[in-house]
């Protein structure tokens, strides 16, 4: 994503200043990577169960609320 829109880069705080180059490197986006692929597996295996997937997608996006300061579009992630 970071190479095809380089201003979705400007959204994650803790990867602004590293240079794309070295994002290929680092544990912590490559964790982060991890933690949003296992939250879409989650929702894919309890689609089934449409309460869960809601509240887990609403947990989501209230974790999430905090780094919207710039009250981005969502439309950045549609690469």
């Amino acid at each position: 994503m970071f190479e095809t829109r380089p201003d979705v880069l400007s959204m994650f705080e803790r990867y602004r200043m590293v240079d794309r180059t070295h994002l290929g490197d680092s544990s912590s986006l490559e964790i982060h990577a991890m933690i949003v692929m296992d939250a879409i597996d989650d929702v894919i295996v309890n689609l089934d169960d449409p309460d869960y997937v809601i509240e887990t997608l609403l947990a989501m996006g209230r974790s999430h609320r905090r780094f919207n300061k710039d009250n981005s579009s969502p439309d950045v992630f549609w690469v």
